[in-house]
């Protein structure tokens, strides 16, 4: 669902007429950031022979993660298991009943229930949200998550982008493609070196170090919380997803189901109940124009 009407184009443009492809993806994720909706619309138009895998085999039945997230595609509200220190499912509900509350309960969460299920904070929990802006946007979160995580320290160096400040051991995101330093949009990493005299920063991507000079900063951000449409393409150990009435503007069906299955092995919804009824409801029907 992500592959747009440029990047289909040139694509088909550089197969010959002999060559045989095979799309492999998901209608019921979240659309595009280009125009177009390919993959839609080469199912839809009945011209190509099309497999479409429904049944859930007996292994992913144990999972309330895939379970849930077949409910949603189907318009159901999902059969939750709200939090407690031994949860019996992988999927569970944390109820908010405001965003203050809300962000309590990601703090919570992330300092005495994740350790406590065997999952490193740093490491294997991806926070998602629906949007950037509001108290449990992703830059509220960032900050509040940053203080938590990665607190400051004499010997942790710190950089200040307008509201943002960048410290030493910060997870960050790469939000554009570098193809001179094969670093791409959604590359996740920890801020591993500032030089403050040379005015460059290192960025490990997985044992791959990356330089940066300070004209870079505006290609990277804090990653302790991301969007949901950043992350897809992505999965993670575990996933939180705060779903609150303040991200009406974003809520919907495949927003939240994308969101649901980037969780590998442990999902958390937090917030209000209305909400996520909101977004199951919403289907995204925005026309999109593919000729």
């Amino acid at each position: 669902s992500m592959l747009d009407l440029f990047l289909a184009y040139s694509l088909m443009k550089a197969l010959d007429g002999d060559t045989q492809i095979l799309f492999v993806g998901d209608i019921n994720q979240l659309p595009s950031v280009g125009p177009g909706q390919v993959l839609q619309d080469l199912i839809a138009s009945g011209q190509i022979p099309l497999v479409e895998l429904t049944e859930v085999f007996r292994q992913a039945q144990t999972s309330s993660i895939v379970l849930s997230s077949h409910h949603i595609n189907q318009g159901k509200y999902p059969k939750l298991e709200f939090v407690s220190n031994q949860p019996k499912s992988d999927c569970l509900m944390y109820a908010a009943q405001n965003s203050q509350e809300g962000v309590e309960a990601i703090l919570n969460l992330m300092s005495n229930l994740i350790p406590n299920l065997g999952f490193d904070p740093v490491q294997d929990v991806q926070i998602l949200s629906p949007m950037t802006k509001t108290e449990v946007g992703t830059q509220y979160l960032n900050l509040v998550l940053q203080k938590l995580i990665n607190p400051p320290s004499h010997d942790k160096t710190e950089i200040i982008l307008g509201e943002m400040r960048l410290r030493v051991g910060d997870r960050v995101i790469q939000k554009m493609n570098n193809y001179e330093q094969e670093v791409f949009n959604g590359d996740l990493g920890i801020l591993d070196k500032i030089d403050l005299n040379l005015q460059e920063f290192i960025i490990n991507f997985n044992d791959k170090l990356v330089t940066y000079n300070y004209t870079d900063l505006d290609k990277i951000c804090q990653a302790f919380c991301i969007t949901i449409h950043k992350s897809q393409g992505s999965e993670y150990p575990v996933v939180i997803l705060p779903i609150f009435m303040q991200h009406y503007p974003m809520l919907s069906r495949n927003l939240l189901y994308t969101g649901l299955t980037r969780a590998k092995q442990l999902a958390i919804l937090v917030g209000q109940e209305k909400a996520i009824s909101l977004a199951i409801k919403q289907v995204d029907n925005n026309q999109r124009y593919t000729l």
